[in-house]
């Protein structure tokens, strides 16, 4: 059942209370307490009822809140635990709530490379070893997708605290194309991951459009406190990303109707992880299924379609078919003596 932050505090008075056995608690001294406390968490000026306190005790005593707090009453009127070491502080976790903390932990272990992140090692340390003393060790049943070997991720936090701190930085990049790197001084805006591999979006100082820098490229980052940010007013992330498989997008470039065929062994998976939020069912053969999808062609998409292999064929547009042909021909050549 969900429990607001007033009653939690009023759980936690009325167990202190009830842990002090110096001194003999009536329902009238724990409404007192519990007001006293509301008062100074919360500013509340309005005090509790008997009934709410009442409630509380009968909340506390049930296994709804999962306490089975041991409250007894003597001589009719002075409320203490049975049990002098109990507290609801000390109550296992149970089952449930350990499977529950053991997926956080998981969960949590994949943030890497934020250094406002490196706090969360110290509490995942505790977790787990809260979690341990618990139960035995157990293998997870959820397997995040990673890359242990993945480079450039040292580069996460500082990109990610430029872009929050509206900073302009200086990258020293080498993209897989050119000899040497480059020195760019860079207004960074978004950080994007696509595919398990980490990018990052700006505006070069000396031009008016977005690029893309993949962060396993980037081989420095200067900050410049004295260059002023430059904001692109123009850039919505949520738009540019609308019409696009991955990162890769062209200033410019408009959406077009990609039509493909894909038979009958690949059409349930592309019907049921749709490529694009575009994608429809334009008819159903036999043999398979034809789709459409409005998207700006690239390379990740390009990638993306080619990766069907046999199962999966470029209808249209023709530009793509040809570029698309011209890369199987391409590697029909490289088994050619095999």
């Amino acid at each position: 059942m969900p429990v607001n932050r007033n009653a939690l505090i009023r759980y936690r008075v009325i167990d202190k209370c009830l842990q002090n056995r110096r001194r003999k608690w009536t329902i009238e001294n724990l409404i007192d307490a519990c007001n006293e406390a509301l008062y100074e968490y919360e500013g509340l000026e309005q005090g509790v009822s008997l009934r709410t306190i009442r409630l509380d005790l009968n909340a506390m005593r049930s296994d709804k809140l999962g306490y089975n707090a041991p409250i007894v009453v003597s001589d009719k009127k002075y409320y203490s635990y049975e049990d002098a070491d109990y507290s609801i502080s000390n109550i296992p976790l149970t089952t449930q709530d350990l499977n529950v903390l053991q997926e956080v932990s998981h969960l949590l272990k994949q943030f890497k490379g934020f250094s406002h992140f490196g706090e969360v090692t110290e509490m995942v340390n505790k977790l787990e070893d809260k979690i341990y003393s618990e139960k035995n060790q157990q293998a997870p049943v959820i397997d995040f997708e990673k890359n242990e070997l993945l480079t450039g991720i040292n580069w996460l936090d500082p990109l990610y605290k430029a872009i929050i701190s509206q900073s302009t930085i200086q990258i020293r990049y080498k993209s897989f194309k050119a000899r040497s790197a480059n020195e760019i001084v860079f207004f960074p805006y978004l950080l994007k991951e696509f595919r398990n591999r980490w990018f990052v979006l700006g505006m070069p100082k000396k031009s008016k459009e977005i690029v893309t820098l993949a962060l396993d490229r980037i081989q420095d980052i200067l900050l410049l406190p004295e260059t002023l940010f430059e904001k692109n007013r123009q850039f919505d992330a949520i738009a540019y990303f609308r019409d696009i498989i991955g990162v890769t997008r062209n200033t410019g470039d408009k959406p077009v109707e990609v039509t493909f065929f894909a038979n009958h062994v690949h059409a349930p998976y592309i019907r049921t992880k749709p490529i694009h939020y575009s994608q429809k069912v334009l008819e159903e053969k036999q043999g398979g299924i034809i789709f459409s999808i409005n998207v700006i062609p690239n390379f990740e998409l390009e990638r993306e379609l080619i990766g069907f292999g046999e199962g999966l064929k470029v209808l249209s547009p023709n530009s793509m078919v040809r570029r698309i042909k011209k890369k199987v021909q391409l590697m029909q050549d490289l088994y050619h003596d095999i």
